[in-house]
């Protein structure tokens, strides 16, 4: 196993003018003591903890600063401070929460002083997701955060650490190719072919799909009446309860996701492109709700962390037709019932196929053909207002109650 540290980046979702105002007073008062304790040049943690106790700063920030400052004036030997210095934290303070039934899918707590903090949505590089999952459910250690401004969007950085298995030196064209279809029906199906070139040892995880679909289908018929009786509390409780229950399918099913890959000789786990899936979704107000909260997202996340943690590869492929191809001849047919896919080439061998196996191995079989890639960073757009209501975690003492009057619970 080797040991991996990475910087994680989170962008931190508008602020309203109170939380804007908050941050502000943090920062402000972190350099004014990093300043002080620099100034007096503390060389011991003891000589800048009696210089920034005074300040009205989280112990989790003043704790950051006790063991900063010596390093400036004893490592460094910094002659003055020339840059403007972002607000650190220790590894206690700011948490992470996961919605994954909001558009906006992550909130990060940010420590302001003592017995105080604020509640913040906050935007992910998708190209971190596995590591942020991984930390989130502790498969990760958090280190040092950084709190700071650019040209005014307010961004934190969370150094990340975990073990990952190192990868064995085998080149694209030698990997085999494994399948990962994630639908409705079946929660997550996967395929490879074997040495002569045919579909073999499919598997299917039906039963978790219909499990997950009504759980779902329970969460969003009791919360809409919770909503309407005015029962929020209950409505917040329940939420989290149905949501604990899919987290657990979804991680048993990607963990036998990847023990499947284990048993395949050099494999590589290809997955369809999140961007494209999410781009294509057009299906009507009531059928985007549903997929866009399916937890595509969610899945790719568990799938790539445990993967990496085993020294398995994973690639994405365009979804483009994969469940309406056939794997077969390449013809495009339809799909008669959820499950069965029907080829419509006279000429064809096949027939009828199982529709998620076929789909399975039409996205092993792009990486084959050499379409696989690994899309960069964007920054999407994601909805505020969409991502933060009700089930959004609150700020500390008083700032809950204010919000909730302003109407600003996903600033």
């Amino acid at each position: 196993m080797t040991e991996l540290t990475k910087t994680l980046e989170l962008k931190l979702v508008e602020p309203n003018v109170h939380k804007r105002r908050k941050l502000r007073e943090t920062r402000e008062a972190y350099q004014h003591a990093l300043q002080d304790a620099f100034d007096a040049r503390c060389t011991t943690q003891t000589e800048a903890n009696d210089v920034v106790i005074n300040y009205d700063l989280s112990g989790y920030a003043k704790n950051a600063l006790k063991q900063y400052v010596p390093q400036l004036t004893t490592t460094y030997n910094a002659d003055e401070l020339s840059e403007d210095h972002p607000v650190r934290f220790t590894n206690e303070g700011p948490q992470l929460d996961h919605k994954p039934e909001n558009a906006i899918e992550w909130y990060v707590k940010i420590p302001h002083h003592e017995d105080y903090h604020l509640w913040m949505p906050a935007k992910s590089n998708p190209e971190q997701r596995d590591w942020l999952e991984a930390l989130n459910v502790g498969d990760a250690t958090m280190g040092e955060s950084r709190l700071f401004e650019h040209e005014g969007t307010w961004y934190l950085h969370v150094t990340a650490t975990r073990d990952v298995a190192e990868r064995s030196e085998v080149s694209a064209e030698d990997r085999t190719p494994i399948g990962v279809d994630i639908g409705e029906a079946s929660l997550v199906t996967v395929c490879h072919r074997d040495d002569h070139g045919s579909p073999t040892a499919p598997e299917l995880w039906a039963d978790e799909g219909k499990t997950v679909r009504r759980l779902r289908k329970t969460y969003f018929t009791a919360t809409r009446r919770l909503q309407m009786r005015g029962s929020e509390r209950i409505t917040e409780s329940f939420g989290d309860d149905v949501w604990n229950q899919i987290d657990d399918i979804l991680h048993t099913v990607t963990r036998e996701v990847v023990e499947y890959a284990e048993s395949v000789e050099n494999p590589v786990l290809v997955l369809e492109d999140l961007t494209y899936i999410r781009e294509s979704m057009d299906y009507g107000e009531y059928m985007n709700r549903r997929l866009h909260g399916w937890g595509f997202a969610k899945l790719h996340a568990q799938i790539r962390y445990k993967a990496v943690e085993k020294g398995i590869p994973v690639e994405t492929v365009n979804p483009r037709n994969t469940s309406k191809e056939c794997h077969a001849c390449g013809e495009v047919g339809y799909r008669p019932r959820q499950a069965t896919f029907k080829c419509t080439n006279d000429g064809c061998w096949m027939k009828e196929y199982q529709a998620d196996v076929n789909g399975a191995i039409n996205i092993a079989d792009r990486y084959r053909s050499g379409e696989s890639h690994s899309r960069e960073y964007t920054d999407g757009d994601d909805s505020a207002e969409d991502g933060g209501r009700l089930t959004a975690p609150q700020d500390t003492q008083a700032d809950a109650t204010k919000q909730e009057t302003l109407g600003t619970y996903a600033s």
